[in-house]
């Protein structure tokens, strides 16, 4: 028999009050640490720090997040011999988490406080490197364990984004499947099914969610962007994530600055165009039916990205990266014109 062996987390817990029994639910996953070490930023530092596994161990609190400072923690794990990282934060926290995890060959636990993106438990970190950022491979975290009590009392524009990171699978899924069908690009159906699934169920169950803040939209939320990035690393890439409306997010990275607009917002902002081409129409209208609801921008007035910027970044995105999605199939005067119609 010839099977496929892969890494994903041990512990994935999603639910109330399970920060106050972090040490628990460590334990009955058969998890057992001597010295760990808390790494956040300020704002995820003074969250946390009211429960009672941030008082026993070190916390080490990121200023700017550079590579100097990352260094220096790096210099400090090693000479502490902690052996485990519990990164607690946004995407830049566990990001760095996760390199320093793979940097050292420790173990990372991954605390999200926001839900901005699938970066909680994706093999990929985003590092800033002399003022410009860089993609790098790293490890899984060995757990993701997410307070909704925390989700619930974050900022909703970072939900909104998270939203956005998982709804571009859809997009990213069908732009697989094309590089397969015309350029005989190798799929793996297993690792696009498990991106893809819980996009499409949040979209079905669109009727379901009273508002942004519903218990059942965040826990379905939390879930998909967990499977998202397990299926990355299934994959050993991020294509089941990452397609046409990611070429335009970094396009506009490029052009804008990486961070003026979060992430998911951006790729769930291009996601309307790309499944638009893309002849889904069905999920399309779902997506806007979504957005609706719960506000997500859907024009560049909304989103706070000018005209002349956004198509240039449709202009760029197509020969961003060595990728084959929907955007290298049309002139890109027509994917102006369509831009057009659907943000302006």
């Amino acid at each position: 028999m010839i099977y496929k062996f892969v890494n994903f987390p041990i512990i994935i817990e999603v639910g109330n009050n399970i920060l106050s029994e972090f040490e628990k639910v460590v334990h009955q996953n058969n998890l057992h640490f001597e010295n760990p070490i808390i790494i956040s930023g300020k704002t995820s530092g003074d969250i946390i720090k009211k429960y009672e596994f941030a008082e026993k161990y070190e916390h080490y609190v990121f200023e700017e997040g550079t590579i100097e400072e990352i260094s220096a923690l790096r210099r400090k794990i090693v000479e502490g011999r902690y052996d485990l990282i519990i990164a607690c934060g946004g995407g830049r926290v566990i990001d760095i988490g996760k390199y320093l995890a793979m940097d050292i060959l420790i173990p990372v636990l991954s605390v999200p406080t926001l839900l901005s993106s699938d970066a909680i438990a994706s093999p990929i970190s985003i590092l800033r490197v002399n003022n410009t950022y860089r993609s790098i491979g790293t490890t899984m975290p060995v757990g993701v364990v997410v307070e909704m009590s925390i989700i619930k009392n974050s900022p909703k524009k970072y939900i909104l984004s998270g939203l956005g990171d998982l709804l571009s699978n859809v997009s990213a899924s069908y732009d697989w499947v094309l590089a397969s069908r015309e350029r005989g690009e190798k799929m793996d159906n297993f690792s696009r099914m498990l991106a893809h699934f819980p996009a499409m169920n949040i979209l079905n169950s669109c009727e379901n969610y009273s508002s942004i803040i519903d218990e059942k939209f965040l826990e379905d939320l939390a879930y998909g962007l967990i499977l998202s990035g397990i299926a990355m690393n299934i994959a050993h890439s991020s294509r089941p994530a990452s397609g046409s409306e990611h070429n335009i997010s970094h396009a506009l990275d490029r052009l804008l600055g990486f961070g003026s607009v979060l992430h998911g917002l951006q790729a769930g902002f291009a996601t309307i165009l790309t499944t638009f081409l893309q002849g889904q129409k069905k999920e399309h209208e779902k997506i806007l039916e979504l957005y609706d609801k719960f506000g997500f921008p859907t024009k560049l007035n909304e989103i706070g990205i000018d005209e002349v910027t956004f198509f240039e970044a449709l202009k760029m995105a197509p020969k961003i990266r060595e990728r084959y999605t929907i955007l290298n199939k049309y002139d890109v005067n027509k994917i102006i014109n369509v831009a057009n119609k659907l943000y302006l």
